[in-house]
């Protein structure tokens, strides 16, 4: 079994520049910080004897078959990005309520798909993490969604986040 414990993120400055649509023809600043709250995800393998493929936990119980059944969004689009056919049982806690304004939805998603590649023994660095999830949320899910939360998840602490028109993403700790 696989526990990731993925921080929540409060912005001070620059909110609204974060967004692609923004910061890829002006660019963009934000500073942030992570805070000690946390969207915990724990994933292992489902055992085949099961009558259903999936067994998924959040604020619903899902046991579907296929992926395509699965109700929650995130889910069924990280597991169809990883390609991950095998049965699995997912559960999500987190410490604060979806919509708190606080990148929840971010959060789970870069636990989600951390826990994912480290049950395939995949490593995965920072900067993949981050674009994965900004794939999966912007891309895949159509989501109108910045790039701050994915960002301050996948890095935590305070940082000033830096978007350039290039699509680049430039994190710098800020030490404390």
């Amino acid at each position: 079994m696989i526990i990731s414990r993925t921080p929540y993120r409060i912005s001070f400055f620059g909110g609204g520049t974060d967004y692609p649509s923004w910061y890829l023809d002006h660019g963009g600043e934000v500073l942030s910080t992570t805070i000690d709250k946390y969207c915990y995800i724990t994933c292992r393998y489902l055992p085949p004897f099961f009558e259903h493929k999936y067994n998924i936990r959040w604020s619903k119980i899902e046991r579907p078959n296929n992926i395509d059944d699965i109700a929650h969004p995130s889910i069924r689009a990280c597991l169809k990005h990883l390609k991950i056919d095998r049965g699995l049982s997912i559960t999500h806690d987190g410490d604060l309520p979806a919509r708190s304004g606080m990148g929840s939805s971010s959060s789970f998603t870069v636990g989600l798909l951390n826990v994912l590649y480290t049950l395939l023994n995949q490593p995965v660095t920072k900067g993949k993490l981050l674009q994965d999830s900004l794939f999966v949320e912007q891309k895949l899910l159509g989501e109108t969604v910045g790039s701050q939360d994915q960002t301050a998840a996948v890095y935590g602490g305070l940082n000033h986040i830096k978007f350039d028109t290039d699509g680049a993403i430039t994190v710098s700790p800020i030490a404390y």
